[in-house]
């Protein structure tokens, strides 16, 4: 790999193939000439311009084929594990200035001619060029670089590549526009790749002495850990989500695996996880994880919130790290209750209490769905007891005479306004439905 020296060297070992192939060529017939690495807005040109060709280096970008090509250079704690290299190409404009009429475009011919035949810097090239005494070397940087070599360009696993870039007439507008310079005949070419890395400074992991506990080798697991595949609320196969009290079947693979096994749900919106133990469901190879009520625990009402969860299994088997399954979504819909449930025509005033309490970013997404009129809440009080739940209350205009049925949608969530028999049949909750009579 190359030091930081190597993006000078390049250019330098540029300056000298055209500098000593232009002199081959014996141009003596156009009058001196010289090769530079110059800004082209430090170039003088007009009447007393001279026979030079310039090379500048204008851009400098990424090579994609190097890029990934490493491990990765830091571990999970910010540590330098590997020296990745910076893999660059760079790109330079070669450009013919002249002193009488086609010197210019004489020089550019007789530079594309010569890069046209050499597409490589070859090693050996690049030693002569950068060898003792070096154009480049690294007396103006700072300790440690003072020590640098650009030598080290000709020991890089890959060569310089050089290759033509033709660049459309807006191109080369916008680009001597910008260098604020006189436009001159001017030829793009591309040097890749370019590989920098630094030396040192890497942990070194220790010696490896002993393949686990007792020199055993790794410990190996005959059948696979489990899979998720679905989760739904065990009730029924078409409630699109679950309520506080529900009962959840999960399957997936190898769920009958002899671990310890944990269920978390994570609602990464509200920042909400809570843990539960499952238990084997009626059907085989599946599980059961109870999701708390009220009843089961009063804190419920607090530690919960409606919204979206992901639910992922955590395994744990004697000796090995813990494992986590795959994650799979499924939704908490608010628990409500309606007041009153029979009212006159006319404006009709509702009270309605949630469970799971509301979360003060949740308020401005909350409202009524009446029949199928949405309603914004009045007032929304969420007490300071974190046992009581969340109190709304609705003003609905001109209800006219009929039955309403009542859901409450919280961030996109809605209740489920039904009850489920005891062979799985769906039924609208009556205690969710107003009737205006």
């Amino acid at each position: 790999m190359s030091s930081p020296l190597a993006i000078a060297a390049v250019t330098a070992a540029l300056k000298d193939l055209l500098n000593d192939g232009l002199m081959n060529h014996d141009l003596s017939s156009i009058g001196s000439f010289t090769v530079t690495a110059t800004p082209p807005d430090r170039i003088t040109t007009g009447q007393n311009e001279p026979n030079q060709l310039n090379v500048f280096l204008y851009l400098v970008t990424s090579n994609s084929g190097w890029r990934n090509v490493d491990l990765p250079s830091r571990d999970n704690k910010g540590n330098v594990i590997t020296n990745a290299p910076l893999a660059l190409d760079l790109h330079y404009m070669l450009t013919a200035y002249g002193s009488q009429d086609l010197n210019a475009e004489i020089l550019l011919g007789y530079a594309m001619e010569l890069l046209h035949e050499t597409p490589v810097l070859t090693r050996a090239q690049l030693r002569t060029v950068l060898g003792a005494p070096s154009p480049v070397d690294g007396t103006i940087l700072p300790s440690p670089f003072g020590n640098l070599s650009a030598i080290d360009l000709a020991d890089q696993v890959e060569l310089i590549k050089l290759s033509p870039v033709f660049l459309s007439s807006e191109e080369l507008s916008k680009m001597w526009t910008a260098m604020q310079a006189r436009y001159r005949p001017t030829m793009a070419y591309m040097a890749s790749v370019v590989l920098i890395q630094p030396a040192g400074g890497v942990q070194a992991a220790p010696p490896v002495l002993k393949r686990g506990k007792d020199d055993t080798g790794p410990v190996a697991i005959a059948s696979p850990l489990p899979t998720l595949a679905a989760i739904r609320p065990a009730a029924s196969a078409v409630l699109p989500a679950m309520r506080l009290g529900d009962d959840l079947l999960v399957t997936g693979t190898n769920l009958n695996a002899q671990a310890s096994m944990m269920f978390v749900f994570e609602n990464a919106k509200a920042g909400l996880t809570q843990e539960i133990a499952p238990v084997p469901a009626a059907t085989a190879g599946a599980l059961s994880v109870h999701v708390p009520s009220i009843a089961d625990n009063a804190n419920a009402v607090n530690l919960w919130a409606s919204g979206l969860y992901t639910a992922t299994l955590r395994v744990t088997l004697p000796n090995l790290p813990p494992w986590t399954t795959n994650g799979i979504p499924i939704a908490l819909a608010p628990l409500i209750t309606v007041s009153p449930v029979n009212a006159s025509p006319g404006d009709i005033n509702l009270t309605v209490t949630c469970t799971p309490r509301l979360l003060a970013s949740q308020e401005p997404r909350t409202n009524l769905i009446f029949g199928s009129q949405p309603v914004v809440p009045k007032t929304i009080t969420t007490p300071a007891d974190p046992l009581q739940p969340t109190t709304l209350t609705f003003t609905i205009p001109s209800v006219v005479a009929g039955n309403y049925l009542v859901r409450l949608r919280v961030d996109g969530i809605d209740s489920l306004p039904v009850t489920v028999g005891p062979k799985g049949t769906l039924d609208f909750d009556t205690q969710q439905k107003v009737k205006v009579a």
